[in-house]
């Protein structure tokens, strides 16, 4: 039965001023969007699995191999993707550091407990060339004993753990320095103790940028890889009778391959390593740059650094 025009309108009204009205159009429209959300759910889930299937069909790419370099600007790539000779520092808080021996400097030497400043400035030089020559110098890296530097430390106290592992050597069959060079900074201080004497305290982080040296391994097409190894060493020491005895030594070392053989030298993890390693720490990972942290005593401790 057809309504008249007059009767379609009041029914109209009618319903417009049901109190039941908005009600049911509130279960409607939540009704509605249940259904479009279902929807759009189940299509996701198709995605994923169709997602799921094409890894593991193709195998998925290690998040340490770069897909598409070239199309991203390498300061901007991901923490797991490798360094390369062109930033050999890319993410690294020693971006900016001075280079080499540049690094390692003490306080302005002034007068204090009845020595001058030319003898405390001399003092200061001996633990500065005893970092250098065990840290920096190339020839120590590629293999040579740093014996005058060496010479400079009074040999009690000092046991031949701690000896070697002040010094800081590589395999040059295995990798080599990249043209960028060494990163090195950190704090020298000094106080006149209770019994009178020069002590002396040191803590320098030192990051060595590496290339491998027997497969070139690049990253794009002649932009060989770099992997970066952290050394942080925290000594104490006494001038005593024109030597410098060494009070207490801590040393961490960073992104070096801790199940190698010991034999006295660093062996740098590229980004595949790197990235394993990281796998297998579990959350114990290190900040070997935060300023305020004391060392573990003892050397060579080997930690999974959270970045180099």
């Amino acid at each position: 039965m057809s309504l008249e025009p007059a009767d379609y309108v009041a029914r109209l009204r009618a319903q417009a001023g049901d109190p039941g009205r908005e009600a049911a159009l509130r279960r409607d429209r939540t009704i509605r969007r249940r259904k479009i959300a279902l929807a759009a759910g189940a299509g996701v889930l198709a995605l994923g699995g169709l997602g799921v299937w094409l890894a593991d069909v193709t195998g998925e790419r290690p998040p340490y191999e770069p897909f598409g370099a070239k199309t991203v600007r390498e300061e901007i790539w991901p923490l797991e993707w490798p360094y390369s000779v062109d930033m050999p520092f890319r993410n690294s808080p020693a971006t900016g550091w001075a280079e080499g021996a540049d690094g390692i400097y003490g306080e302005g030497a002034v007068p204090a407990g009845g020595f001058t400043a030319r003898q405390i400035d001399a003092v200061l030089g001996d633990v500065k060339t005893l970092l250098t020559e065990t840290g920096v110098s190339e020839r120590t890296l590629l293999g040579a004993e740093p014996v005058p530097a060496l010479a400079l430390l009074d040999p009690r106290g000092v046991d031949d753990a701690v000896r070697k592992d002040m010094v800081t050597r590589f395999d040059p069959e295995e990798v080599y320095l990249a043209e960028s060079g060494i990163r090195t900074r950190g704090t020298m201080d000094y106080e006149v103790s209770k019994a009178g004497e020069l002590v002396v305290r040191a803590d320098y982080t030192f990051v060595y940028p590496l290339v491998r040296a027997d497969v070139r391994h690049e990253v794009l097409p002649g932009v060989p890889e770099v992997a970066r190894i952290a050394v942080r060493r925290q000594m104490t020491f006494t001038s005593r009778g024109g030597k410098l005895v060494l009070d207490s030594y801590a040393s961490e070392v960073g992104n070096h391959d801790c199940a190698a053989p010991r034999d006295g030298r660093l062996h740098p993890l590229f980004a595949e390593g790197r990235w394993r390693a990281g796998q297998a720490a579990k959350g114990s990972a290190v900040d070997m740059y935060a300023e305020k942290r004391v060392l573990p005593d003892g050397p060579g401790h080997c930690v999974t650094p959270t970045v180099t």
